[in-house]
């Protein structure tokens, strides 16, 4: 089973997660994720990210201009992205098929 699916008629695609991040708030690796690429992520948001070529499924803290991603499993650290990283937010999770 393919780990991504998009359909190219819609802003949203499914996305498997690819990781134990969030396993602490329900969500474990092989969880289907339901990712609208237009939604506007806000503080507290499960976002779609990639950094430095990595994608990462994490929830958004946002304090002013600053951002970090929060995991909710102790093996995996929260990032605080910098300048000079490759980063961008590619969607919002709205729905878990768990």
């Amino acid at each position: 089973m393919p780990a991504f699916s998009h359909d190219t008629n819609t802003s949203r695609f499914t996305l498997r997660m690819p990781d134990h991040a969030l396993s602490g708030a329900g969500i474990a690796a092989g969880h289907w994720l339901h990712i609208d690429s237009q939604a506007s992520p806000v503080h507290g948001s499960l976002v779609l990210a990639a950094l430095d070529g990595e994608l990462l499924v994490r929830r958004l803290q946002r304090s002013g201009k600053h951002l970090r991603l929060l995991a909710a499993h102790p093996d995996y650290p929260d990032i605080d992205p910098h300048y000079g990283q490759d980063f961008a937010i590619w969607g919002v999770a709205s729905s878990c098929a768990c």
